[in-house]
């Protein structure tokens, strides 16, 4: 069924969830995928760039024989249903199998590779990770040296070595070579997959903080798989581009599963995907060669790859744009649906509802700068709700609230149950800590956020690890840590100081200092601005609404000074706006020129936050 409107998705909820999916676990999911498609190329992996490099095709029904291995291998070494399997893994095929095979056999937990060792180590311990999945230096050179560290502090860990040469490290079974002996036909010992089983533990803390493990279930699995891939209507036979890491639920969930499930071949443009500077130099060429349909990338990502020349490739294959993990600039979607003549589709989501929640429809009406209807047996509502969970009521159509969200996409909750404080709400409701409003139509927009995650180029940083840093600096009374506006990475970390009376340090010292501190470099603040006082709530509190409207006001004024260098006399106030969240208003001495408004749209519209140009 084709999904135009809010009016589609209601009248396809009137089939019971069970009756219009079928699949209640990953294993059913992926046997019927094989059944359908059996010969089709599931997962193409390129191992470079150029036409040059190796390619590698595994078909629906290897892929599915590989995870039935990884599931048997798991239980052969003594890793029971109930135990949790850590993966370290890029983007191989290996990590699929991995994923999939631990979320049938056992629990996956799938983590970020660039953390740390000990910040791997102490998800790993919430997790009570019994097992850890990784990939040889010969695939990614930074991981395994990690592993040895993780391996100290967690003595007893079964290790499993992905790729590498010759016979593996003391202690480390050969993942390849392992699974190649087991049967892939059948599960020896099969774990019993409901829909509320869970299959996996997803971090969400991003590249900082402590560790919030999101349960994922098999049945919410089976369902985000499903109505992710619902809105494109493509049918068997696409080719997805998929650049995202298999730790990120777009990368896994959206990008890997629900591709498999709709019959599509998913293309992983090498191991770290675009984190490989290759890959963006290279994206026109790959996505002719490999004939891709659907282009996925995160916003900063999808900033990079339009300003590659597209000069001399056929990109004729190509009919769609997809993208999520922070709000993409509205004139970055003008620019791509002008320039590329394919429409970009936004959705929104979080590790808590297995991947995308909205998303505009891909044959109806995409709203630019709105995240889209809610998904099939999703519902989403703007609420009144309080700092301690406490709903008030539903928000009148137009009107700023929280974002919540239920259905049977939501996680039942965090493994460690006091992280549900505050997220997981009465009658099943989840505050995504995002501020929207809902329009007529049944459209989201997304207004700001009620939690204080610094948002990098869809990879949250907490703040906390920032402000913890500053304030063991002897200067420092206190720090508050927030999101500068980014035309590229949607926001920066950047922090203010108050200085303890008498005190003197410098911001660059201040940041050489956070350097110092702070184990994860995308978490170091690139401003540190010391301010006379904190601006305050009555009860005493930092009050951070104030401080995110001074960054922002400090990220357009730095923006225009190329308008101001041309001659022209150009002012900015950032500030609250009842339809927008935040609003920057250009105020222009002189009268309305159409030139003006186009510069300032080039200089600024790269920007998440709004803006609009006043003449006079």
């Amino acid at each position: 069924m084709t999904i135009r409107t809010l009016a589609d998705i209601a009248e396809l909820e009137k089939v019971p969830l069970a009756k219009r999916v079928r699949h209640g676990n990953m294993l059913e999911l992926l046997r019927h995928a094989d059944g359908e498609h059996a010969n089709r190329v599931a997962i193409r992996f390129l191992s470079g760039t150029t036409p040059a490099d190796p390619v590698r095709d595994v078909r629906f029904d290897e892929l599915l024989q590989r995870v039935i291995q990884t599931a048997n291998l798991l239980g052969t070494e003594g890793i029971g249903p109930n135990d949790t399997v850590t993966i370290l893994l890029p983007s191989v095929p290996e990590t699929f199998f991995a994923l999939w095979g631990a979320e049938i056999a056992a629990v996956a937990n799938p983590v970020n590779y660039f953390l740390n060792a000990s910040q791997i180590a102490g998800i790993m311990q919430e997790a009570g990770a019994k097992a850890l999945i990784a990939a040889d230096p010969s695939l990614f050179a930074d991981i395994w040296p990690k592993v040895e560290a993780i391996r100290e502090a967690l003595p007893g860990l079964k290790v499993f070595r992905v790729g590498g040469k010759g016979p593996a490290p003391a202690g480390v079974i050969d993942f390849e070579a392992a699974i190649a002996a087991q049967p892939g036909d059948r599960l020896l010992a099969p774990k019993t997959l409901a829909r509320d089983t869970v299959a996996a533990l997803f971090h969400t803390g991003g590249t900082t903080g402590l560790p919030k493990l999101a349960r994922h279930t098999h049945g919410a699995l089976a369902l985000a798989a499903w109505s992710n891939a619902l809105m494109f209507d493509l049918p068997p036979g696409n080719v997805l581009l998929n650049p995202l890491p298999q730790f990120h639920v777009g990368g896994s969930i959206f990008g890997a599963l629900s591709a498999v499930a709709a019959g599509w071949t998913v293309v992983i443009p090498t191991p770290l995907g675009a984190r490989n500077p290759n890959v963006v130099r290279d994206w026109w060429s790959i996505v002719e060669r490999n004939k891709v349909t659907i282009g996925g990338a995160v916003p900063t990502s999808l900033a990079a790859i339009m300003n590659v020349p597209r000069d001399g490739h056929d990109l004729s294959s190509l009919k769609v744009f997809v993208s999520g993990g922070s709000t993409v600039p509205v004139e970055l979607i003008r620019r791509i649906e002008r320039e590329i003549g394919v429409p970009v589709v936004e959705g929104y989501g979080m590790t808590e509802v297995h991947c995308y929640s909205t998303m505009n429809p891909m044959h109806g009406e995409r709203r630019p700068g709105s995240v889209g209807l809610r998904l099939p047996y999703t519902e989403v509502r703007i609420a009144d709700a309080a700092g301690d969970g406490t709903i008030h009521g539903d928000c009148p159509l137009g009107t700023i609230g929280h974002v919540l969200m239920r259905g049977p996409q939501v996680t039942p909750g965090y493994l460690n149950p006091r992280h549900d404080m505050g997220a997981m709400l009465a009658d099943g409701w989840l505050d995504s800590g995002d501020l929207g409003r809902l329009d007529a139509d049944g459209y989201v927009w997304l207004t700001g956020r009620s939690k204080d995650l610094i948002i990098r180029g869809g990879h949250n940083i907490d703040p906390i690890v920032i402000e913890e840093a500053l304030v063991r600096h002897p200067a420092v009374e206190t720090a508050a840590a927030v999101g500068l506006p980014d035309t590229y990475a949607g926001e920066l970390p950047m922090a203010f100081v108050q200085l303890k009376p008498n005190a003197t340090a410098t911001p660059e010292e201040l940041r050489e200092f956070c350097r110092q501190e702070i184990p994860e470099r995308a978490a170091v603040p690139v401003q540190v601005v010391p301010i006379p006082t904190m601006p305050l709530t009555g009860v005493g509190k930092i009050f951070k609404p104030a401080l995110r409207l001074e960054a922002a006001q400090r990220a357009f004024d730095a923006a225009l000074m190329p308008l101001r260098a041309d001659g022209v006399t150009a002012h900015v106030t950032v500030g609250n706006d009842p339809t927008h969240g935040t609003l920057a208003t250009v105020r222009v001495d002189g009268p309305s020129s159409e030139a003006i408004v186009k510069r300032c749209a080039e200089l600024l519209g790269g920007f998440q936050i709004r803006h609009a140009v006043r003449f006079g």
